[in-house]
Order: structure tokens, then C-alpha cells, then sequence
């Protein structure tokens, strides 16, 4: 996975320098079409983020006092702060929403019909946009019950 996205952002690197060299030579319709290109692999490389993926349907045995499991989905800011600020936590289950039908149907029906990401359950919980705090007390607070 590392390898891959190493080879995007070295993809779209090169197609922005080449834009850029472009520009200065004075070709503009190339230059335009060249940064487009470089546009439309750097939304493919932001999007192609796989992550940490559990399916639901394992996911949801991990649903308990003490455990978390978190929705999320790629491309997700908040996602990504929560997964930087507790990623290598074993108390939590991550689940990619868009790769996991399941996954989408509860976070949806757990939101009233949004995909409300990063969403996370512990025990009898439901945290919405909840911080790497709100995560770890949560967390801490169930294992005490």
C-alpha cells in the first residue's frame, strides 16, 4: 500500500512539473490540459486510500464495553484525525463504509439516514464526529462499568 501511493504522489509530482514547465515555455492549451491531467490523478490519489478495513459483520461481535468500533471512509478529514490520534489503539475496530455495504447500512441507520463519518460505537454508545478525547474516555469509561 505504501508502495502504491509513493508511485502516486510521484505520478502527480511530475505531471504538476511538467504543467508548470509548460506554462513558462508559453504553451498554454498544453499546459492547460497537462494540469487538468495532473488535477484528476491527484483527486485519484487522494481517493484511492484503502486504510484499515474490518467487515462489519465481524466488526459488529466487537461491539462491547470497553472496544470501539469506528465508520469511517476515505477521503474523510475527520477520519483521518481520529485514525492519526488513535489508529494503533487495539481496543478499536476500524470499518471503510464504502467498502462494506453492511458497514453503510448501519452507520446510515445509526444517523437517522446519513453517512455520518467517523462514526463510533462503544458498548451501548454512539459517537458522532467524536475527538481522540471523547474516543479514550469513552473507552476508559466502559471498561469501569
Amino acid at each position: 500500500m505504501v508502495k502504491k501511493r509513493l508511485v502516486s504522489i510521484v505520478v502527480v509530482v511530475v505531471a504538476f512539473s511538467v504543467a508548470i514547465f509548460l506554462l513558462i515555455d508559453g504553451d498554454a492549451p498544453t499546459w492547460l490540459i497537462v494540469f487538468m491531467a495532473a488535477v484528476g490523478l491527484a483527486l485519484v490519489a487522494l481517493n484511492t486510500r484503502r486504510g484499515r478495513h474490518t467487515p462489519w459483520a465481524k466488526a459488529e461481535e466487537q461491539v462491547r464495553a470497553g472496544h470501539a468500533v469506528v465508520f469511517w471512509k476515505p477521503g474523510c478529514m475527520f477520519c483521518e484525525r481520529l485514525l492519526r490520534a488513535v489508529g494503533k489503539d487495539d481496543r478499536v475496530t476500524w470499518v471503510n463504509v464504502w467498502v462494506d455495504q453492511g458497514a453503510n447500512d448501519e452507520v446510515c441507520r445509526l444517523n437517522d439516514g446519513d453517512e455520518l463519518t467517523p462514526t463510533a460505537v462503544v458498548g451501548d454508545r454512539v459517537l458522532r464526529n467524536p475527538s481522540a478525547e471523547e474516543l479514550e474516555e469513552a473507552l476508559s469509561e466502559r471498561q469501569h462499568r
